[in-house]
């Protein structure tokens, strides 16, 4: 499984349950989009499309704001860390999503004979929030801000990372 993007909804108070409003409003829109996921607070859609034609209905339903967040899709298999939950969750349907927004994902390669990718990973292993094996390789999550951390410690191990981007 590749990583995918999905779009959710999100209300901007605490007193709306979004998938209790959804399966009221549901009964009113006959050709409303699928809803592919969801989560107690939120409401996750196939593309953003979906999420704004829903989002702007539903706003008007509600009479209040909704958020709308881009999340990334993981495979099933995803290693998470504790820290994880601040960062994403799983869903309904037991499926693993991060908040993309917040998210730094990459891979890490050797650069010549003398580089160590095992300690590399050892020191970043404190920072990471999850891990993941698409295609056959590696890809590590941590938060959004620890890029540059990320690639000194790389370079300090004779490595490099490269920024891991969807299809």
């Amino acid at each position: 499984m590749n990583i995918e993007q999905r779009f959710a909804l999100l209300a901007d108070t605490s007193d709306i349950r979004l998938s209790e409003a959804w399966s009221e409003f549901i009964a009113l829109w006959t050709d409303a989009p699928v809803l592919y996921d969801h989560d107690q607070d939120l409401l996750i859609f196939v593309n953003v499309k979906q999420s704004e034609a829903v989002r702007l209905k539903l706003e008007t339903y509600l009479q209040g704001s909704l958020e709308t967040l881009r999340l990334l899709l993981l495979p099933h298999t995803t290693n998470m860390r504790k820290e994880f939950t601040d960062y994403g969750f799983t869903s309904h349907f037991n499926r693993i999503y991060g908040y993309a927004d917040n998210l730094f994902l990459f891979t890490i390669h050797s650069q010549g004979s003398d580089a160590q990718p095992h300690q590399a990973l050892e020191q970043m292993e404190e920072h990471l929030l999850a891990s993941c094996i698409v295609n056959g390789q590696a890809i590590y999550l941590t938060d959004n801000h620890s890029d540059e951390l990320m690639l000194r410690i790389a370079r300090a191990y004779q490595c490099s990372i490269e920024t891991f981007h969807m299809k």
